[in-house]
């Protein structure tokens, strides 16, 4: 027999490699899709009772974005040599490595899959927006019927040495194009890295507001009096230095304006508006409200003072006798 025409040799190792890496890929890729998906189910359907727990998360999508942009390419790529190795007979249909491994990759999406339907159902029974849940329970189960479907096909037909399969290649482009879809529509929904950097840095502004309000509400329980300007505020608090009373890219201070009784305004250059997201889990109270509009904009602020809670504070401190 011709050497050149004689069969490869099974690597084993070989194969071990590529399914397991096959399923990492397949795991993080499934994860990632899934992640765009809710992220964008959060955004563009508010529930008013669980803001906190079903609430749009910017750092979530980023994730579900790098993670299909790292893994995708790899699960494709992977998926083409064990295809081509089980073509050309290299792998051969009934290997114990390629029936052990492909289960294997059935049983940990199994476990992901129900893992993500149980946090649902929770969801659910606490008070979740029923569209929400459907939506998301519906898409857990296409890209788990979708898995599934093609991992039972693949192991269970009778021919791979030789054989162009049709189906595996549907399943092939057409995960392919939903993973390319979802990719691209996630940057609609994140948008684009300069507006993320933008919203972080206003988001950096309201963080510094809330620092200067606990200072101003320490100064008018200690003094009840109004501080006049932020000078006097940052005489009373050690931990506001000079950078907390500025934008820390132009350098423009803000500004502090007095109003009526315990009412004062907190005012910066905000770089994008807020006004059609869901409040953030840090959200102060009412009285001081983080939603703003792009521009140069004043937030209403009212120190929070309570007679009866200081009466009863000062009772309890411990009687000093000199």
């Amino acid at each position: 027999m011709d050497q050149n025409n004689a069969p490869r040799p099974f690597n084993v190792a070989k194969f071990v490699f590529f399914y397991l890496t096959h399923l990492v890929s397949l795991v993080f890729m499934a994860i990632s899709f899934g992640t765009i998906v809710f992220q964008a189910i959060n955004k563009f359907i508010k529930d008013p009772v669980n803001l906190y727990s079903a609430f749009y998360q910017e750092e979530a999508l980023r994730f579900g974005i790098a993670a299909i942009l790292v893994f995708s390419p790899v699960y494709y790529v992977v998926t083409h040599f064990i295809h081509k190795a089980l073509f050309k007979g290299e792998v051969k249909r009934d290997s114990g490595i390629r029936r052990w491994l492909t289960y294997l990759i059935l049983f940990v999406s199994f476990l992901v899959f129900a893992g993500y339907l149980i946090g649902f159902i929770i969801s659910f029974l606490s008070g979740e927006l029923t569209l929400k849940f459907l939506l998301k329970v519906v898409t857990v189960l296409v890209i788990a019927a979708t898995v599934f479907s093609f991992y039972l096909y693949d192991i269970m037909r009778k021919e791979t040495e030789g054989q162009k399969d049709k189906v595996i290649k549907i399943y092939f482009y057409a995960t392919l194009a939903a993973v390319v879809i979802a990719f691209v529509g996630a940057f609609f929904v994140a948008g684009n890295p300069a507006t993320t950097r933008a919203k972080k840095l206003d988001e950096d502004i309201v963080m510094k507001f809330y620092n200067i309000d606990n200072c101003i509400d320490q100064y008018y329980r200690e003094k009840k009096v109004m501080p006049q300007n932020l000078e006097e505020i940052q005489a009373q608090c050690s931990y506001l230095l000079e950078d907390s009373l500025k934008d820390k890219v132009t350098g423009k201070a803000f500004e502090y304006k007095l109003k009526e009784g315990r009412v004062y305004e907190l005012c910066a250059q905000f770089r994008t508006s807020n006004k059609s997201e869901e409040p953030k889990p840090y959200a102060g109270p009412e009285m001081k409200s983080d939603t703003h509009d792009s521009g140069w904009q004043c937030l209403e602020r009212k120190v929070y003072y309570d007679p009866l809670l200081e009466k009863e504070i000062d009772s309890a401190k411990p009687i000093v006798i000199d």
